[in-house]
């Protein structure tokens, strides 16, 4: 399946303007290349409607797990470790 047909988008637009006092939207999808696309495709389906509400959108942070060896991480992971760091 595609994730349009995954996704219950229109469930979450109707959530978003339905009047509930939300002030943020945290994304949480697995750490691959599916759970980015989901994320995108989440994020650009709703912006526009969160905007509207001032509701922010964000997603968890990604990176090194604790006990992580950094010889066996992946380019991406020690990107997004970095992009994150506290």
């Amino acid at each position: 399946k595609n994730t349009k047909n995954r996704v219950r988008v229109e469930e979450l637009k109707k959530r978003i303007s339905g009047g509930e006092n939300l002030e943020e939207i945290i994304l949480a999808f697995s750490l691959s290349p599916q759970g980015d696309h989901t994320d995108s495709y989440i994020r650009e389906q709703i912006k526009e409607i969160a905007e509207k509400s001032d509701i922010k959108i964000s997603s968890l942070g990604k990176g090194l797990s604790t006990g992580t060896e950094l010889e066996y991480s992946d380019n991406d992971t020690l990107k997004n470790a970095l992009k994150n760091r506290q």
